[in-house]
C-alpha cells in the first residue's frame, strides 16, 4: 500500500475535502483553527498506517 495520504490513519475527509489530523488544528487570524487541507495522493513523513477494519467474528473465535 502507498503511503499517501487517502491511505494514512490521520487523514479524514469530511464532506469538504481531506485535512489531515497528525497533529493539532491551527490557529488562525479570524479566532478559528483548521486542520491543514490535504489530497489523498499528498504524502509527508508523518504517514501512519491505518489499522484494518475489526471483525467482531474473529474476536469470537479467540476468545471461545
Amino acid at each position: 500500500m502507498a503511503e499517501m495520504c487517502g491511505n494514512c490513519r490521520n487523514f479524514f475527509e469530511p464532506r469538504s475535502g481531506g485535512v489531515c489530523r497528525a497533529h493539532p488544528p491551527t490557529a488562525r487570524d479570524d479566532g478559528t483553527a483548521r486542520w491543514p487541507s490535504v489530497a489523498r495522493s499528498d504524502w509527508c513523513g508523518e504517514y501512519r498506517v491505518t489499522p484494518p477494519p475489526e471483525n467482531p467474528g474473529i474476536r469470537r473465535l479467540a476468545t471461545a
